[in-house]
């Protein structure tokens, strides 16, 4: 494939310089025939045309013992000089080297012929037109000639004729030149994209970690974009597909606990008496909930991390988290344990309602399951004071913290600080990871800190415009 491209690229290039010299000398050859000599009211064809009856008279003067017979080999090489021919006609009209010449060279002989030079003077007058010249002319010994040179042929065999091994020498070093840069353009082309396709093959082949990298070769702009872009879409599908091989592997593990809790359950009340059948039944719906909510969870942080668009509602930030806080302070009523939102000014974007507010939901229901008892959880929206194109909101809880190593990390799937507190609050592990990705998809962030005073705060900053 990319051979192929490289000797089209090769012929394309090298076939468009040929044409490019080819059309420069058929303008240079036009123009020769054309274009008149300053000072002169001859174009620089008539001037050469008129060079070469000069060398015909001198050549006609020239004393030789066999006379014609001696004449007729330079008038042989004379002939078809350059892109004119040249004929000679004696006195009697008869063409020296017995052509046929044209009509029109004909005339032009006999004109010249009736007004020939004076006894003392060699060379008649000069006449003719665009493409003829012709002149009477006398030799020493008194015979007279008229000599006729004419510019015969179509365009393209005058091209080729005028001075043809200037020419084609001219031509072949170009044709040279330009396959030898042919040939490197076609290698500056192909050699990236070769690599590049090379890479995509591997990729294809399972090889997640093959990249394009830098190009040694070939780095025009638009070629390099193309490998950088290459490079990100790989990183991101390795991401993806890693993040999705975790994600089957720790809901796998995962599921394990709960089943393994129903299989207990469902033996004890196969059994027991009806007390402990009532009791691992409630046992059962309490793992189904849990197996429920953890599948459901695991679907919408599959849906959020394979999303490319997010939707363009427009949010009021304000109403949102004030949903968000009802519904979750409704929830955390029977421990005493309150929302309350500190701060609020009114911010409005575009992006996905249904994302935010599950984003916002998992932050603040991760607060109020680990706020102590009788505490409130403090939420605040306002926009960043480090830039005023960003809205913040913070969430504060009165609980015990997160370890410094493990900030981060609690918004991994599955990751949990404290197991068993973790599974006495009913959390799967995911609901922070979740919120993550749908701030991420947001082109916003989310981080976590420990608080001066205690408890832990949730930072989320998203772009409002």
């Amino acid at each position: 494939m990319m051979r192929r491209l490289f000797w089209r690229i090769f012929a394309t290039f090298w076939v468009a310089t040929v044409v490019v010299l080819v059309a420069f000398a058929w303008i240079s050859t036009s123009h020769f025939e054309t274009e008149k000599i300053p000072g002169f009211d001859i174009t620089r064809l008539q001037a050469m045309m008129d060079d070469l009856l000069s060398r015909t008279s001198r050549e006609l003067r020239r004393e030789r013992d066999g006379g014609d017979d001696e004449l007729r080999p330079w008038l042989r090489s004379a002939a078809g000089f350059g892109p004119s021919t040249v004929y000679i006609f004696s006195a009697d009209g008869r063409e020296l080297l017995d052509r046929t010449p044209s009509a029109h060279v004909l005339a032009a002989a006999a004109a010249a012929l009736s007004e020939p030079p004076a006894n003392d003077v060699p060379n008649g007058v000069t006449r003719g037109d665009e493409r003829l010249r012709a002149r009477a002319i006398r030799t020493r010994d008194g015979r007279l000639y008229a000599a006729v040179a004419t510019l015969e042929g179509s365009f393209l065999t005058r091209l080729l004729s005028r001075r043809p091994w200037t020419f084609w020498s001219n031509i072949v070093v170009a044709m040279i030149v330009s396959a030898v840069f042919a040939l490197l353009l076609a290698g500056y082309v192909t050699a990236p994209l070769t690599r590049i396709r090379n890479s995509t093959r591997r990729f294809a082949e399972g090889d997640l970690d093959v990249r394009v990298g830098r190009l040694p070769f070939g780095r025009s702009a638009e070629i390099t974009a193309l490998a950088s872009e290459f490079d990100g879409m790989a990183e991101r599908i390795k991401a993806l597909v890693e993040s999705h091989r975790r994600l089957v592997r720790d809901v796998s593990h995962e599921l394990r606990s709960p089943l393994a809790r129903q299989r207990v359950a469902l033996e004890l009340a196969r059994g027991g008496d009806a007390s402990q059948i009532n009791a691992s039944l409630d046992r059962i719906e309490c793992e189904s909930d849990r197996l429920e909510t953890m599948l459901s969870q695991a679907l919408e942080l599959s849906r959020l991390e394979t999303a490319t668009v997010a939707a363009h509602d427009d949010i009021a930030l304000d109403t949102l988290l004030e949903d968000v806080i009802t519904n979750a302070d409704y929830e955390g009523a029977p421990r005493g344990r309150k929302v309350v939102l500190i701060e609020c000014e009114r911010l409005n974007l575009v992006g996905s309602h249904a994302a935010l507010y599950s984003a916002f939901e998992n932050v603040i229901r991760n607060a109020l399951a680990y706020t102590a008892d009788g505490s409130a959880v403090g939420v605040r929206l306002n926009r960043a004071t480090d830039n005023l194109n960003f809205a913040q909101i913070v969430v504060r809880d009165h609980g015990p913290g997160v370890p410094a190593d493990d900030l981060a990390r609690i918004f991994e799937p599955f990751y949990r600080v404290d197991n068993a507190r973790t599974r006495a609050s009913g959390g799967t592990g995911l609901g922070l990871a979740i919120a993550r990705r749908a701030i991420e998809r947001h082109r916003g962030s989310i981080i976590a800190r420990n608080a001066e005073q205690g408890g832990l705060e949730v930072v989320i900053r998203l772009p409002l415009v």
